[in-house]
């Protein structure tokens, strides 16, 4: 494979990750909003969309690891298939989570929606980090990156509110167990899913810069080169 051959494929495989953050981001989406509205209907559409979402996920490996073999000595080049690479399963990870959120919507025990507000705002607070995230990696914009990792300790108070709020309550009365355990698992399956978001932006911020950020939180902001010595 010539070098002109690598960057077509690799453009081809840019492309189609890409595409698999705008599918995850529609399945997340529906996936939430089936689980506020408790729309059934929503939910299968969310759920049907995991088997595409694991396709890709399986296609793109396959077509990412013959272009490291091919002797390319371009570090940038090289990157950008290792992101490709870790990304993708970012995205297959995503996709569990919207699945498991739709799943839970379907569970026969839950009759209706009885959310607090702070979970609505959470979840559009988090689908828009995997909106922005995506549009990072579209554009290759370690900026948009930066910023999309300043969200997490948001949703961390996020989640903790939540939690206390359904253990509350629970002892008040006012919410069964099972339905407890059943806001508490969505909101662990959107607290991932913020998680999968920081790091696909990391991952962007190594493939525009070099520098890894994932090992130190402090270092999100203006992160270190990384230590080539060791």
């Amino acid at each position: 494979m010539n070098d002109s051959d690598f960057k077509i494929r690799l453009g081809q495989l840019h492309e189609d990750i890409v595409g698999q953050g705008r599918r995850v981001l529609e399945q997340a989406t529906k996936a939430v909003d089936a689980y506020f509205d408790h729309d059934p209907e929503l939910a299968r559409e969310a759920a049907a969309m995991e088997a595409e979402v694991d396709r890709v996920d399986v296609e793109i490996e396959r077509r990412s690891i013959p272009l490291l073999g091919m002797g390319q000595t371009d570090e940038y080049a090289i990157r950008s298939v290792l992101t490709i690479v870790k990304i993708n399963n970012e995205y297959e990870r995503i996709g569990d989570n919207a699945d498991s959120i739709a799943e839970t919507t379907l569970d026969p025990r839950r009759q209706g929606s009885n959310l607090p507000d702070t979970f609505r705002v959470m979840a559009n607070s988090i689908l828009g980090m995997l909106r922005d995230a995506n549009k990072a990696l579209a554009d290759r914009d370690a900026g948009l990156a930066r910023r999309v990792l300043a969200f997490d300790d948001t949703v961390t108070e996020f989640t903790h509110e939540i939690l206390r709020h359904t253990q509350d309550r629970v002892a008040g009365g006012d919410l069964a167990v099972d339905g407890a355990f059943r806001v508490l698992a969505v909101t662990k399956s959107m607290e991932r899913i913020a998680d999968h978001c920081t790091n696909i932006c990391e991952q962007v911020i190594y493939l525009e810069t070099g520098k890894i950020v994932r090992h130190d939180p402090d270092g999100w902001t203006e992160p270190q080169n990384p230590d080539v010595s060791t």
